[in-house]
């Protein structure tokens, strides 16, 4: 009963789960929620004949929030968080509206007796089994069938929600069964597959390099030309509906306030441990990262903003805040060891010689250098002015600190005979000369416990952020957008194209479906109310629409040249190598007349894993399938330039090994056939079905 008992427990986690389940290969939700939520005129959507209000929309989001909170360790969501669930749960109600309607004009139903006979059945609802499996994973029948008999009181509500979760499962296994009737898979299928898998090629063949080839015809492209690629390949230029918008970001950064929040609950914790609590205990409470007790660190593996601070500290010493990528961090050194391998802190001038440059003159100016650092000069001066290490100017010649294996090898042997505060060189390497100053070595190691905490912009913060766009919204309403900016000293950006066919992803802006449907349902020149953007908020205006269609070829022509020249390219190299091949020589032979060519000698390989040195080019695979052993192909456009291959060998059909596996196969591409036949027909479905979507009225 205990067992049982955990499964009424845990009935909302059915729940949950079945708002947003995925079946196989398309997603569907048998909620009732509207039942519990009768009357409600607040409809925030309808699919078909099917309404949906605010509360039973609401209810999954407020559910599918709460099981992504508990998996992020309880953290809380943020905004973009609740857009992103929010778009689920809504595509989850169009794609169960859209079944629930196919149920129905199937007349589709599964009877009392049909659940009864699967939950009485050699292989039970593994949703009910699994709480009948001891630790081993083996499933006690005896303990199953005897709470079949006598489930008790206690566990009635979790066994409804589990009926209602099977009996919606048997009716989407009958819709699909449905659907699906009419997939067969070939044996000509079958066969191929298992040649794509099991057979073994070898294979020859010549290459012709459009750039070897035909190199010199690079000038641009004629009128003709470019209207006959056009042509050939418009149904890769063909476009939905699209919009661009213009748009002033507001970002949601931390504001000085919430920064010193941080600071002050971290110096606070810095008292605190002070006067005798434990560090480690408010990592467990507060920080963003876990504690590592078994990493240690040496200087050149720590940022060398914490660096600098922590290793002339003992043990035992808290440090910081110190800002991080996100936030702020205190440091407590919980222990030190001593390394065996030292590490070195260097300056260094160098004088290539990696070019063109004169050895001699090189050497002469580092030892000038050299001279004149020893002499007193200030060496971070010295670098700056002289090295030729790209961006020595602003790095002064300072080096990180740097252990065994990190510089080459006369450097570091250089570095290590040398004593603290040594001035030493010219050393050669395969750079250049090298002047170098020697700042010091450690072989200390630090234990570093880490409280990490990140800086958020708080309510407060985000309040004024979302009323300064308002205010911004409201004077760009009426004085323009960009006229509006240019007066605030904003900055306008623009989209590039979008569609609705991209869902709701606004290019530059981020997720919001409110905000695309803005874009589609107004004119030119409409500005809009605050939307949410990825990283705080927007106001935009719409500022092209373009319907859907062909792009002009005029437009594409810049994009289209350098492929329009290497066509050209291909079909002379093709001319060329047909010529070549005219006398059906063998490949050596051709290629020993012709330098540019040699013969490519392919290692065994099978189609499903590409082929070596060409990839998955289907001219080139489907070429080879067509020929014989000992076949040579005429010349062919590939997708890298033109091929003339040879079939050398192939392992035998296995006819054994087939029948041994052809059954597996067809289930496989069985099902492979019936999920992209399902997706087919939803993404049908729901273009057909009229949907109404109101999200843009409570959401923005």
């Amino acid at each position: 009963m205990g067992m049982m008992t955990k499964l009424r427990d845990n009935a909302h986690i059915f729940i949950i789960a079945f708002a947003v389940i995925f079946i196989a290969f398309w997603v569907f939700a048998d909620l009732d929620i509207g039942s519990m939520m009768q009357g409600s005129p607040n409809n925030i959507g309808k699919v078909g004949s099917r309404d949906i209000t605010y509360q039973e929309f609401q209810a999954v989001v407020d559910r599918v929030a709460e099981q992504r909170r508990e998996e992020n360790n309880n953290q809380d969501l943020t905004e973009m968080d609740y857009i992103q669930i929010r778009e689920q749960v809504w595509n989850d109600f169009v794609t169960q509206a859209v079944i629930e309607q196919a149920i129905d004009d199937f007349g589709l139903d599964v009877t009392d007796q049909e659940i009864t006979d699967w939950v009485w059945s050699a292989n039970p609802p593994e949703e009910l089994a699994q709480h009948f499996r001891d630790s081993t994973g083996a499933f006690n029948r005896d303990t199953y069938e005897q709470f079949l008999r006598n489930p008790g009181p206690e566990n009635y509500e979790a066994l409804l929600a589990f009926e209602q979760q099977m009996r919606s499962q048997l009716l989407r296994t009958k819709l699909t069964n449905i659907l699906t009737s009419s997939v067969v898979v070939s044996e000509q299928s079958i066969r191929s597959a298992f040649v794509d898998q099991n057979i073994d090629f070898n294979v020859s063949y010549l290459f012709f390099d459009p750039r070897t080839f035909a190199s010199t015809d690079t000038t641009a492209p004629t009128q003709e030309e470019y209207k006959r690629f056009y042509d050939r390949n418009k149904h890769r230029y063909r476009t939905d509906e699209m919009r661009k918008l213009k748009y002033v970001n507001f970002p949601e950064i931390p504001s000085r306030t919430d920064t010193l929040v941080i600071q002050q609950e971290l110096e606070n914790i810095v008292e605190l441990v002070e006067s005798g609590e434990d560090f480690l205990d408010f990592i467990a409470t507060s920080s963003e990262a876990p504690y590592d007790s078994t990493a240690w660190s040496s200087r050149e593996q720590v940022r060398p903003e914490v660096a600098s601070q922590v290793f002339d500290q003992p043990v035992g010493t808290i440090v910081g805040p110190i800002p991080n990528e996100t936030g702020l961090s205190l440091f407590k050194i919980m222990a030190e060891r001593q390394s065996a391998e030292p590490i070195y802190k260097a300056s260094h001038v160098l004088f290539r010689t990696d070019g063109e440059q004169d050895d001699a003159e090189q050497r002469r100016k580092a030892e000038q250098i050299l001279a004149r650092a020893r002499a007193g000069e200030d060496f971070a001066t010295l670098a700056a002015e002289n090295s030729e290490e790209p961006g020595a100017n602003e790095s002064k010649g300072e080096l990180p600190w740097f252990g065994k294996g990190r510089m080459v090898k006369e450097f570091e042997d250089a570095v290590a005979r040398a004593r603290s505060g040594d001035i030493i060189g010219p050393v050669k390497t395969q750079f250049g000369y090298h002047v170098i100053r020697v700042h010091g070595r450690s072989t200390r190691e630090l234990q570093l416990a880490e409280l990490r905490m990140s800086i958020r912009a708080s309510s407060r913060t985000r309040e004024d952020i979302s009323e300064r766009a308002r205010d911004f919204a409201y004077f760009a309403g009426e004085n323009g957008l960009e006229a509006e900016a240019e007066a605030a000293g904003y900055e306008v950006l623009e989209t590039p194209d979008f569609s609705k066919q991209a869902g709701s992803f606004v290019p530059g802006i981020g997720s919001n479906p409110s905000l695309v449907k803005f874009a589609f349902e107004n004119r030119i020149g409409t500005i809009g109310e605050v939307f949410r953007g990825n990283d705080g908020y927007v106001v935009v205006q719409v500022s092209d629409i373009r319907k859907e269609g062909y792009r002009p070829l005029e437009e594409l022509k810049e994009q289209l040249k350098p492929q329009v020249v290497f066509d050209r390219q291909l079909r002379k190299t093709l001319e060329h190598a047909r010529t070549l091949c005219a006398t059906n020589a063998p490949l050596e032979q051709i290629a020993e007349n012709n330098p540019e060519l040699i013969v490519n000698a392919l290692p065994p390989f099978k189609i499903q894993n590409g082929v070596p040195n060409v990839g998955s080019d289907q001219n080139f695979i489907g070429t080879l399938l067509s020929l014989k052993q000992g076949d040579r192909s005429e010349p062919f456009i590939g997708q890298r330039g033109v091929y003339v291959l040879r079939l050398d060998s192939q392992s035998p059909f296995d006819e054994t090994a087939y029948k041994v596996k052809k059954e597996e196969i067809r289930k496989q591409l069985l099902e492979q056939l019936q999920n992209e036949f399902v997706q087919s027909w939803l993404e049908q479905r729901k273009n057909a079905i009229r949907i109404v979507d109101n999200r843009d009225r409570f959401f923005r």
